[in-house]
């Protein structure tokens, strides 16, 4: 696979060794000091990624640059720094397809609103996004937060619920869905192994049943490490 990947450092070992087979370069990503201790190896926190561009929050670790930098990798900074409140910590937590935005009003940094100004906006009521939610393509979904479901099926999304309570995190009772994946092309990449969860067989199926292959890095419980991020 001719890319590089962005993964939690508190992600299971076996995890980050099998995405280094499978990418070779692999940036295993920490902050301190600058956000929630929950959060601060996630990667969705400072970054936001759609087909064209990466944009990045611009008090994320040096070490981040430095690994774009080394790949020559295109990349923004964005305008606000992430911080330690709601507000702050969800600036670049949003999510993109080729049609739609989504993320809750008011919450989103300018260089991601201003670059996004061509996309049909869609209002959710989580601010941690990314967190919770998977966009299998611009029709299909998958969201462990009950008022996306409800947001994004009124909407006339197709919308696949998972129930987070095995969803392992730091420093919380439970995780959130979305943090557990990266998406690369047709491929889904699991942080853990969904088969162990009461939902998984579920939103396997339904990833399946929109031609999408799945990964699983380890056999443990998902963890939601704020996403995987690849880039080429």
């Amino acid at each position: 696979m001719d890319m590089a990947a962005i993964i939690d450092s508190r992600s299971d070992s076996y995890a980050i060794e099998r995405l280094r087979q499978l990418c070779g370069n692999v940036l295993e990503f920490d902050s301190q000091s600058v956000t929630y201790d929950s959060i601060s190896g996630h990667p969705d926190i400072f970054i936001f990624q759609d087909y064209e561009k990466l944009i990045v929050a611009p008090n994320a670790p040096e070490k981040l640059f430095v690994f774009l930098n080394s790949l020559a990798i295109d990349f923004q900074k964005g305008h606000a720094p992430v911080g330690e409140t709601l507000e702050n910590s969800t600036l670049y937590n949003c999510l993109c397809t080729k049609k739609y935005f989504f993320h809750k009003k008011n919450h989103t940094d300018i260089s991601i609103s201003e670059h996004v100004n061509d996309k049909i906006f869609i209002n959710l009521p989580q601010a941690y996004t990314a967190c919770s939610l998977i966009a299998v393509d611009d029709t299909h979904f998958i969201t462990s937060d009950r008022g996306i479901e409800k947001m994004l099926t009124k909407s006339g999304f197709e919308c696949c619920f998972f129930n987070p309570e095995e969803i392992r995190i730091h420093g919380h009772k439970h995780g959130f869905i979305g943090g557990t994946v990266g998406i690369s092309g047709k491929t889904i990449f699991f942080n853990g192994n969904p088969e162990r969860h009461q939902d998984g067989k579920k939103i396997l199926k339904f990833i399946a049943d929109c031609s999408f292959d799945t990964i699983f890095l380890s056999d443990t419980y998902l963890y939601d490490g704020g996403r995987i991020f690849f880039i080429r």
